[in-house]
């Protein structure tokens, strides 16, 4: 098969399943990606600036771009469930040194419906039959839940400041270590003007004198607001008390969760019942409930599911049930499929004037190729 062959095998089990093709927009406003996109994903954005002095970039995957799509239908009063799919260009500075910057991808989101385990498995299974539509088989796959660690966060009952922090934190590679193993220090005295300004835009030129009065340089993919919004939680959660020693536990215990995705209920629950974390029941049994419609549907590949607690944590937009599918011939960092529940995307970009569950996956065709034994 051709990359254009796979892609429109992908395409075929997609349409099928009832999505409607699209191609939306090749260039968003850089706000848009750098705002809900992780800080791995940022510095490989490719990014210019318009006639107009406007900074844009070319759109990194599709899932921003058709999201957008179905934040506009609805806040013009469109109405019901949704489903899109496409073979389509998206650019990004390569994850590997044989990676190219532009390349198609294959997928569909689908949005509306109830986000349940039944919705996430299904996802899984449609993106796995479309790889079986391509003649390819995956040696791997990784999954994780963006929603077990919030879970967890929120049973222990902590101050909301702390509690933020840790989410926010857990969302940074070495973030919530670096968190909780960091003593509690007063905030620098040439910060304190940027703790107190009263408008965002006070702050910003707070931190901007600071950092021109130090002579150092802003460096890194987080933006200034980003900054400032962790500055002032760590000095709400130091003020609070810090991070308990109980707290430090329950991440550990977390962090170390790396196993078969049938084992991952009961690894968690484990974790709930020792430090008494009822609350996280909940996120416990639809992890639990997933792996076994995943089972139901796909049994042949539940000898190659692992699950992994902080999986998929760079990808700012997503929210829940992620996975990444790999093949032979390839890297860690080159799935052929990837795929996950982004049900809070519709509402941050449109400004919370519009809401709607969303899941979706894609396949990467040149990437198919390689697995296949075949150069692109």
């Amino acid at each position: 098969m051709t990359e254009a062959a796979i892609a429109a095998a992908a395409c075929g089990v997609f349409e099928a399943f009832g999505s409607r093709p699209v191609d939306p927009a090749y260039i968003l406003r850089s706000d848009i990606p750098l705002e809900l996109s992780g800080e791995a994903v940022r510095a490989r954005l490719c990014v210019f600036t318009d006639n107009r002095g406007n900074e844009m970039v070319m759109r990194p995957d599709l899932t921003l771009p058709v999201a957008g799509m179905e934040a506009e239908r609805l806040t013009s009063g469109g109405t019901g469930a949704m489903a899109y799919c496409y073979s389509a260009e998206a650019f990004r500075l390569p994850a590997a040194p044989d990676d190219p910057m532009e390349f198609t991808q294959a997928g569909f989101e689908r949005f509306g419906l109830h986000s349940t385990p039944y919705e996430d498995a299904e996802a899984f299974a449609l993106v796995h039959e479309a790889l079986a539509a391509c003649d390819v088989s995956p040696v791997s796959i990784a999954t994780g839940d963006l929603a077990v660690f919030p879970a967890f966060i929120d049973a222990l009952g902590l101050p909301r400041v702390t509690a933020d922090l840790l989410k926010r934190a857990f969302r940074q590679e070495g973030g919530v270590r670096a968190l909780v193993e960091a003593t509690p220090q007063p905030i620098a005295d040439d910060l304190v003007p940027v703790l107190e300004a009263r408008t965002r835009e006070e702050a910003e030129t707070a931190f901007r004198a600071t950092l021109a009065a130090r002579g150092a340089p802003l460096i890194g993919t987080r933006s200034v607001t980003e900054i400032i919004s962790g500055l002032r939680a760590r000095a709400a959660a130091d003020a609070a008390g810090g991070v308990p020693d109980t707290v430090r536990d329950v991440i550990g215990a977390l962090a170390a969760v790396d196993c078969t995705a049938s084992e991952a209920a009961d690894k968690l629950d484990a974790i709930a019942v020792r430090y008494h974390l009822s609350k996280a029941n909940a996120a416990i049994d639809r992890v639990a409930r997933r792996m076994e419609l995943i089972r139901d549907m796909l049994p042949d590949l539940k000898a190659i599911c692992q699950f992994r607690s902080g999986f998929g944590r760079r990808f700012t937009y997503y929210d829940g049930f992620l996975f990444e599918t790999l093949g032979a011939n390839l890297t860690d960092r080159q799935p052929i499929a990837s795929g996950g529940r982004y049900d809070g995307l519709v509402a941050g970009l449109s400004n919370g004037r519009a809401d709607a569950s969303a899941i979706g996956g894609v396949i990467r065709p040149d990437r198919v190729l390689r697995a296949k034994g075949r150069a692109t």
